[in-house]
């Protein structure tokens, strides 16, 4: 568990990036110095984009530092970039603080996007008289150019005071942990490094608020007692007057020396019934979240490195990590520390203890200091839609995906109604006709020789001759069976010329279906066959003069297709059988046609 990965001792502060954002001047704080992004002093090594003004505190107070009286306000989204000439970790803090000008910078609500992570979403800075409010982050950023965005919500406005960002040293951040959740050990967490860290708590335990100033890397930290959860259990220890020893290969900029040089050791108390506790800290974190987590120890409790001095570290409840300062470091007041991917439950608190064990000389437990930060997205995965170099595309691309979709639509509803119509019956078959059904062995001939599931309307196509036509459309075609109407008379009925009503002439058999004995009864196929033979009949005659029968138009004539003779389904296929037509019928007209249709032909 021991952090091998030991930042170089050769690193060097870098001198920028500093801005100082709305200002035409320069400002120092904690030794660092801002440039104002007014001046010419940054030389084109950055640049912001977009539509944005300087501002300035219109209360001019002298108790405010000069970094955070001016700002810089974005009234739509732009960007403050970066020329990044070293990759690697950088640290990256943005600096707010509210005052106000001809308007009140604690109205702006806007977010923050970095390397296409949002770092801020919906973020307000409260009006403050005291202290800026100042997000930190590492990122790892390469080679290039690197832009910050800033983008108003809606009618609001953006703002910055000031901003750092500088290359932290070498392996600062690891690139895997162990990872932790609330129950118990995950194995390891690779690949942290592809993701921002956010610094939630920054932690001094036992010691004082360590201002930049009193940093290396110009973090703040602050004390741990608001956090512990029973305040009796612990207490600060005596502070470490001489450096810590540096033998244990930890760089001063992991964390200040003060870290180190103050601790909580467990609060023994010799009237308490039971000194074997825990001593637990409790925080706020993200619910379902994950959390890098850093804890420092530094053992000055023991008075040599030779004292069996071992505790616990726990993470949550369920998770254990056996302490043993001198097989870590071999020196009394040596700094070490741990590290860890620790995931947050529902309940967004995150509990950290420190117990005795039963094995150690001396039954204490200590800690000197914790750092929490928040994993955020992944770099380079959120969509760059953010991006207002690429606003006006991501319009286009949403606009032109909606229209596609309708286009699609109406192209879908086009080819359903053009399905539709395709299917549509024919407007002679709009009457209300049904299939009529045929029954095999339906007829009392012994010549009648039907497939089962054959249908008579298969024999001649289009016909629609496995349909029927109600009696009282028969009756009107025919007026009521009229005898001048009449064409022909066969062995069981009469055959009449019809007219339907949209303008189709048919031949309409009246059957004599009450013949006292069955086999002098008609079967269905007799039927087919008659009406068949008629229709034949019609088609093979030249269309009629419009004067040889003014009761029709002569428009509405049936268009048939050739159909060649046919034998009756109630017949053999025998060539005797099957009837034969004058050869001058073509020549006929269609009510000469009708009046061929003779009984001996007819059934």
């Amino acid at each position: 568990m021991l952090s091998f990965h030991l930042p170089s001792l050769a690193y060097t502060v870098p001198d920028k990036y500093f801005i100082s954002c709305g200002s035409d001047t320069n400002s120092t704080a904690s030794g660092r110095t801002f440039i104002g992004d007014l001046t010419s002093g940054n030389s084109g090594s950055f640049t912001f984009t977009g539509q944005s003004s300087p501002v300035k505190d219109s209360n001019k107070s002298t108790a405010t530092p000069p970094l955070y009286q001016t700002a810089r306000i974005f009234r739509e989204r732009s960007s403050y970039e970066f020329v990044i000439s070293s990759a690697g970790t950088y640290l990256v803090r943005l600096h707010f603080f509210s005052f106000s000008y001809s308007a009140n910078l604690s109205t702006a609500l806007f977010d923050v996007l970095a390397s296409e992570i949002s770092l801020v979403d919906n973020f307000s800075v409260p009006h403050s008289s005291n202290s800026p409010l100042i997000k930190e982050f590492f990122i790892n950023i390469t080679v290039g150019k690197f832009p910050i965005y800033f983008m108003p919500q809606g009618s609001s406005f953006a703002f910055v005071n000031a901003i750092e960002l500088f290359l932290a040293p070498e392996n600062f951040i690891p690139s895997s942990a162990p990872r932790v959740s609330p129950a118990g050990s995950e194995g390891n967490y690779e690949d942290i490094l592809s993701k921002a860290l956010l610094t939630i708590h920054r932690i001094n335990v036992g010691g004082p608020t360590l201002s930049p100033e009193n940093d290396t890397l110009w973090r703040y930290w602050i004390p741990d007692d608001s956090f512990l959860y029973s305040p009796d259990t612990a207490k600060n220890i005596s502070f470490l007057s001489s450096k810590p020893n540096s033998e244990g290969g930890v760089s001063e900029y992991i964390a200040p020396d003060l870290v180190y040089q103050t601790a909580k050791e467990m609060n023994i108390v010799s009237s308490r019934p039971s000194n074997y506790f825990n001593v637990t800290w409790s925080f706020n974190v993200s619910k379902n979240a994950m959390h890098f987590v850093r804890v420092h120890f530094c053992d000055f409790v023991s008075v040599s490195p030779g004292a069996l001095l071992r505790f616990n570290l726990y993470i949550y409840s369920n998770f254990s990590l056996p302490i043993s300062p001198y097989e870590r470091t071999s020196q009394v007041a040596a700094p070490f520390y741990d590290e860890f991917v620790v995931d947050s439950d529902d309940s967004g608190i995150m509990n950290i203890s420190i117990g005795p064990r039963q094995d150690s000389g001396n039954r204490t437990a200590f800690l000197n200091g914790l750092e929490i930060m928040e994993i955020m997205g992944e770099l380079g995965k959120v969509a760059r839609t953010s991006d207002p170099k690429n606003k006006n595309t991501s319009v286009f691309v949403v606009v032109g995906s909606v229209l596609g979709g309708l286009v699609l639509i109406c192209i879908l509803a086009v080819v359903l109604c053009l399905g539709r119509r395709c299917r549509k019956p024919k407007a002679m078959e709009t009457l209300d006709w049904s299939p009529v059904p045929v029954h095999r062995g339906g007829s009392t001939d012994s010549r009648l020789q039907v497939p089962e599931g054959a249908m008579f309307g298969s024999l001649t196509p289009n016909l629609n001759l496995g349909l029927r036509i109600s009696l009282a459309e028969i009756q009107f075609a025919t007026n009521n069976f009229d005898i001048k109407k009449k064409i022909g008379k066969g062995g069981f009925g009469t055959v009449f010329r019809g007219t339907l009503s949209n303008g189709s002439e048919v031949a309409v058999k009246r059957k004599r279906c009450l013949e006292e004995y069955g086999v002098d009864r008609p079967n269905m196929g007799d039927v087919v066959w008659d009406l068949e033979y008629a229709l034949q009949l019609q088609r093979t005659a030249m269309p009629r003069e419009l004067h040889e029968d003014s009761t029709t138009d002569a428009s509405a004539m049936l268009a048939l297709p050739n159909i060649q003779h046919l034998p009756s389904l109630s017949m053999s296929m025998e060539r005797d059988d099957m009837p034969m037509l004058r050869e001058d019928l073509s020549n006929s007209p269609a009510i000469e046609v009708f009046s061929q249709l003779r009984i001996d032909d007819a059934r």
